[in-house]
């Protein structure tokens, strides 16, 4: 008769195995910036976390309905579709800042970050200072924008890794897991977890990826209203369901593009589109890169 157990595990007494673990983590737009006296930034909001560090001079943010001064070395962190902006310096005197825009559509961490509500983290303060060493770390590697050398990239790729622990670090240390000021019941986090899971599942279909979201049918199979379900899961994770589902198929087309084995076409079949040409549009349009270009980049 044949083992039906997985190689390795017969005679096994005890066993402790990990949750495969597969995520994004993303930084867009970070930048170092000396600006004057006159100079301030328009209120605005966006869908990404941000950390805005001085590095020299002094800045007042307003962020939500509150007011932040922030000195050399303090940084803000801001969470998606807060709307803040900046009146630059008190004194119009010159300052420099370093702002980092990212995201990460690993759930139980973006729900810890969502906890942390807008902060200011001064200097000195412990419990940040692997942050503020990890900005440190990657504004001296910006220097890979002018080189373009593969030596400074990876340097800028393993800062990202640190900075991707220091925060984690820091929502341990600090957050309580809870959402603080929104008042999300335990009903409503489990709600979100529960469309989580059938999101993921509808990342694998047959289905073109723009029908697989079918909110109203979850909805109603749940025994909520399509609204209702959007906004609690809005609340709990700081994105849509249709961005957290487009982010999932995103990211499983570049590991099938990474494969050399798959064709383009085999690859527009596996996520549900039945025109390999289809599927090339919106990869560019996602990733601004052809899934050919893309490919060429991973080889």
């Amino acid at each position: 008769m044949r083992n039906p157990l997985p190689f390795g595990r017969e005679n096994s007494i005890h066993e402790l195995m990990t949750p495969d673990l597969q995520f994004a983590f993303q930084i867009v737009a970070a930048h170092k910036r000396t600006v004057n006296g006159q100079w301030s930034y328009p209120e605005h909001h966006h869908t990404m976390f941000e950390l805005n560090m001085v590095l020299d001079g002094e800045q007042t943010m307003f962020a939500g309905s509150s007011s932040f001064l922030q000195h050399a070395g303090d940084i803000l962190f801001i969470p998606p579709s807060v709307k803040h902006r900046s009146e630059g310096s008190a004194g119009k005197e010159a300052m420099t800042y370093f702002c980092l825009h990212f995201d990460i559509d690993d759930l139980t961490l973006r729900r810890s970050l969502m906890s942390m509500q807008t902060t200011l983290l001064p200097t000195g303060n412990p419990s940040s200072a692997g942050i503020r060493n990890t900005l440190e770390r990657l504004i001296h590697s910006l220097q890979y924008a002018q080189t373009g050398l593969q030596r400074d990239k990876l340097a800028f790729l393993s800062d990202t890794f640190l900075m991707l622990s220091a925060l984690t670090n820091w929502t341990v240390d600090e957050g309580s897991g809870e959402l603080q000021g929104k008042e999300a019941s335990e009903n409503e986090v489990s709600l979100a977890v529960t469309i989580e899971r059938e999101l993921r599942s509808a990342s694998v279909s047959e289905h073109l990826p723009e029908e697989r979201i079918g909110i109203e049918k979850m909805a109603a199979r749940l025994g909520y209203s399509p609204a209702y379900c959007k906004r609690v899961f809005q609340r709990v994770y700081g994105m849509s369901p249709r961005q957290y589902l487009t982010g999932l198929i995103i990211r499983q087309a570049k590991l099938l593009l990474i494969n050399s084995e798959l064709t383009v076409e085999d690859i527009a079949y596996q996520l549900g589109y039945h025109d390999v040409s289809q599927f090339s549009k919106q990869f560019k349009r996602w990733m601004n890169l052809s899934p050919t270009a893309f490919r060429k980049l991973t080889k």
